[in-house]
């Protein structure tokens, strides 16, 4: 590049106008990459677009909060997200907790549906048995119902009949998820992974993703793949015996931050560095984790949204209850949490700044 600033006598004012120009236009497109690589769906644009309009519903609504749990880190930043909503729409909100069971989950639903609310917003505990619910229980009502957390009925992502529908950890997201993680591999790589519940709809997520992208890079073999509960005891348990048993393991894959807490403590444990002997893949983008990645401790963290899922779930509610309903799937990866910010799900060392987790 020419050094207009050691030739600035040779050089017209005018070009150096012209050139500093041209420079900083281009230093702006490459500061931009990622953060406008991606835009809001119409659908997430929607409902971002209502909440910035500031309209607020002129009846109180009741709202019935069906969830399959509160008293996770990631349940109580969606409750959290709800409550926010609530305060600024002016909504009231009951709490039917289903406590991950589909059974409680179809006796609190069925209390909800009876004691009647205008509008619902659903975490299926499970998907089929929620499916169930939804076209036993809910649909009939009449009432606008917004799904969160995972897809229902054997649909990729929206269920027709639903007001609107949000996630962020389902099939297509651990896939992304997993294909990162073994695709970051440059020679030959042995991994253990940790996931969530046994029988969940998420877990099997997961083990499909780790499966389609072990297929996908034949270079990288998984040797050890356990449940961990989404507990970290559990999660440094697992990865302990994994590295007793293969010491050459050099990447571990977890769903969940605080799993990864205790993925974290068991490769220190085993005398290797985390980071740099073993690398740590994780889901969650929590404070505590972002804080890791800026450290160089874990390669990433997958951002999830819980604050916002409830959020932006509650503004979809409104919209249907004000006659707007969206009707459609938001991928929570497309709301501007992330579009504005990292243009990416994927929090590094190179991005981490750019990122403000909130819980």
């Amino acid at each position: 590049m020419y050094d207009y600033k050691t030739k600035s006598k040779s050089v017209s004012s005018t070009f150096r106008l012209i050139l500093t120009a041209v420079i900083g236009g281009l230093l702006a497109a490459v500061a931009s990459v990622g953060a406008g690589a991606v835009e809001m769906s119409p659908a997430a644009k929607a409902v971002v677009d209502y909440d910035k309009s500031g309209a607020v519903p002129k009846t109180k609504y009741r709202i019935a909060y069906l969830t399959e749990c509160v008293d996770n880190p990631y349940c109580l930043a969606r409750l959290a997200g709800l409550k926010a909503a609530a305060a600024k729409y002016g909504f009231e909100f009951k709490i039917f907790d289903a406590n991950f069971s589909p059974a409680t989950q179809a006796k609190v639903v069925e209390n909800a549906v009876t004691e009647g609310f205008d509008g619902y917003l659903f975490g299926p505990a499970a998907a089929q048995p929620g499916c169930g619910l939804y076209n036993l229980l809910l649909k009939p009502t009449g009432k606008p119902v917004v799904s969160i957390d995972i897809a229902m009925c054997g649909d990729p992502d929206y269920t027709p009949g639903l007001a609107a529908t949000l996630t962020m950890q389902g099939p297509a997201h651990f896939n992304d998820f997993l294909d990162h993680a073994f695709g970051s591999c440059t020679g030959n790589c042995k991994v253990a992974a940790v996931g969530g519940f046994v029988g969940s709809d998420l877990f099997t997520y997961w083990e499909n993703a780790i499966k389609a992208a072990a297929a996908k890079h034949p270079n990288v073999k998984v040797l050890v793949d356990e449940p961990a509960n989404f507990d970290p005891r559990i999660a440094l348990k697992k990865i302990q015996d994994a590295l007793l048993a293969h010491p050459d393991i050099d990447i571990v894959v977890s769903s969940w931050d605080d799993m990864s807490r205790g993925v974290e403590q068991a490769i220190i444990a085993a005398g290797k560095t985390p980071g740099k002997d073993v690398k740590v893949f994780s889901g969650g983008a929590t404070k505590v984790g972002v804080d890791k990645v800026k450290a160089g401790l874990w390669s990433f963290t997958h951002a999830y949204l819980p604050y916002q899922e409830a959020y932006y779930g509650a503004a979809a509610l409104m919209m249907a209850l004000e006659g707007k309903p969206i009707n459609a799937y938001i991928d929570e990866a497309l709301l501007p949490e992330i579009v504005n910010t990292t243009g990416t799900v994927f929090i590094t060392k190179d991005n981490a700044d750019k990122y403000a987790p909130n819980y």
